[in-house]
């Protein structure tokens, strides 16, 4: 259907009632999920600002395009999405206790696509600063770290299986799908999850392809995580934290 508006953008949503990670733990939990791609040949857009209005919750797209709210109780949701150069796309979402919703954005040719300024004396690409930040963290030696490198070496099918094998995580697998904890988090907390300093889902880090991924750092504790990730998960279930090829600094 047509979202109503300014924007002009294609809105489809599709229930689901596969159960995610977060839905394993609590499965009266909902999630709101989904991608923003192009209209004309649904090219995914990284780096979307995605925005749950009532809850004043933003992430970011990952390098295919997608996002994901976890942990979501019954109700509505207004679901905002910016794209820079295009009038803000928006959805109210309606989710009962359990279920799993899908939601695409579109971008419409209606939109305008700013040009590429290039500013002499800028910084470095964001990609290269993206990096700086993960090797910053790396260098103070706190927490574990699988670096572009090793990723290319292992090959791996999923960038799951190099982190549940990693010192101090443990993982539940069912099939496909794997719940990791951190040893030294509580019994019952699952980790932070950050993609590009973007808190996000374990359903976005396993959908991640591990050729699209930077590094990887992972901290099983308070003591190890960095201020800028420590927030109330943390301090219960430490973190993993991702950078793609894509990614921004904070």
């Amino acid at each position: 259907m047509r979202v109503a508006g300014l924007s002009v953008a294609v809105l489809v949503v599709l229930p689901s009632f596969v159960r995610t990670p977060a839905a394993l733990g609590q499965s009266k939990t909902a999630v709101i999920q989904g991608r923003v791609v192009t209209s004309v040949d649904a090219t995914p857009w990284p780096g979307v600002r995605i925005t749950m209005l009532s809850l004043r919750r933003t992430i970011a797209t990952d390098s295919l395009g997608r996002f994901a709210f976890a942990d979501l109780k019954a109700g509505s949701y207004q679901v905002e999405a910016r794209v820079i150069g295009f009038t803000p796309m928006s959805a109210l979402i309606t989710v009962n206790g359990g279920e799993t919703k899908e939601v695409e954005f579109r971008t419409d040719a209606a939109g305008q696509i700013l040009p590429t300024i290039f500013v002499e004396g800028e910084p470095l690409p964001e990609p290269a600063r993206a990096l700086s930040t993960f090797e910053r963290r790396m260098a103070l030696g706190t927490g574990r770290y699988i670096t572009r490198e090793q990723i290319v070496q292992r090959n791996p099918h999923r960038i799951v299986d190099m982190i549940r094998f990693l010192p101090g995580v443990r993982s539940e697998c069912r099939g496909h799908t794997c719940r990791l904890m951190l040893s030294r988090g509580l019994q019952s907390c699952a980790p932070a999850i950050y993609v590009d300093n973007q808190e996000t889902s374990l359903t976005v880090l396993e959908n991640t392809p591990a050729n699209d991924i930077q590094g990887i750092e992972v901290y099983t504790g308070p003591a190890e995580v960095p201020p800028e990730l420590n927030n109330e998960t943390a301090r219960c279930g430490g973190v993993i934290a991702l950078w793609t090829r894509r990614g921004r600094m904070p």
